[in-house]
């Protein structure tokens, strides 16, 4: 089940034919090397444009969401096996 996180991250990645994909991500003052991108979603928080990115990193996986006008990034959620 997914585990609600909503803290902020650092975000480092490369731009490939005009669209940005993320690497590797910094939480909690440790370094996350993203091993596969699961999904990406564009969607409108009212009127605020925003990108979600499902990854894979360290055998977890973790939503990371881009907010397009404070150019920002939060962790919104991680999967958590039971």
């Amino acid at each position: 089940m997914y585990q609600p996180i909503h803290e902020s991250v650092a975000v480092a990645g490369v731009y490939e034919q005009g669209r940005f994909r993320p690497v590797k991500f910094r939480w909690q003052k440790r370094l996350f090397q993203i091993q596969e991108i699961c999904s990406v979603h564009d969607f409108r928080d009212g009127t605020v444009q925003k990108r979600r990115f499902s990854v894979l990193a360290n055998q977890t996986v973790f939503l990371l969401e881009f907010d397009r006008r404070q150019e920002s990034w939060m962790l919104e959620e991680i999967w958590i096996e039971n």
